[in-house]
């Protein structure tokens, strides 16, 4: 019989190796287009329409891509540093075996994206929205998020390492081995779809508050 205490099964994330890259231009990317082992360094996507543009084994690294359109796009064997957008609109979007690290940004629009073998590393994010996302091994590591809203989405192996999350949406969302331990969580939405998710015992005294509120319970000394 299995134990309800096992730890959970932690993301499954590869080495990446991006070796031989060729300088990429402010030019190269477009709606549809297709970017192939290419290095953009300080280039300005500002605005830019990439919709359905992929991007297999390249790294952008310094670029700045503010409201730029990046609907249904890809990215594969992609790293991404310093990435800069206070808004970015990136629904439905896959990205498999992505990096994602020291990026400031605000508004991102990821609804119903598919992420795939993903580590986020060092970045500072004001709103995440992964509605209706699908999500498999993904690794969260050092990061603040105003806002993570995860509803109805579907999360399998994912976890935090010392990060801090505002507030946590999870309304409908269905979670397997979804480690919230090292995160820093001040409120909470859902807490009917936390199911598969794993807490720490101080994480659980925070809620309790919040988890008797939800069962009507009073709890009167």
């Amino acid at each position: 019989m299995s134990s309800t205490s096992a730890a959970p099964s932690p993301p499954h994330i590869d080495e990446m190796r991006l070796d031989h890259l060729v300088e990429g231009y402010a030019g190269d990317p477009g709606p549809h287009e297709s970017c192939d082992g290419l290095r953009f360094v300080d280039v300005d996507l500002t605005g830019r329409d990439l919709t359905g543009a992929m991007f297999t084994e390249c790294e952008l690294v310094g670029v700045g891509a503010n409201e730029a359109q990046l609907r249904a796009s890809r990215l594969v064997e992609t790293r991404l540093e310093r990435l800069d957008a206070p808004v970015l609109h990136s629904s439905r979007t896959t990205w498999h075996e992505v990096r994602l690290e020291s990026s400031r940004l605000g508004a991102v629009e990821m609804y119903e994206s598919e992420l795939r073998n993903v580590a986020i590393t060092g970045c500072k994010l004001s709103y995440l929205n992964l509605r209706g996302a699908n999500l498999r091994d993904v690794l969260v590591t050092d990061c603040v998020i105003d806002e993570l809203d995860l509803d109805q989405a579907t999360a399998e192996r994912v976890a935090f390492h010392d990060c801090r999350i505002d507030t946590l949406q999870v309304h409908g969302a269905r979670l397997t081995d979804v480690d919230l331990r090292g995160a820093d969580l001040s409120v909470v939405g859902g807490l009917d779809s936390l199911r598969g998710a794993v807490i720490d015992a101080e994480q659980l005294l925070m809620l309790a508050s919040a988890f008797a509120q939800h069962l009507g319970v009073r709890v009167v000394d």
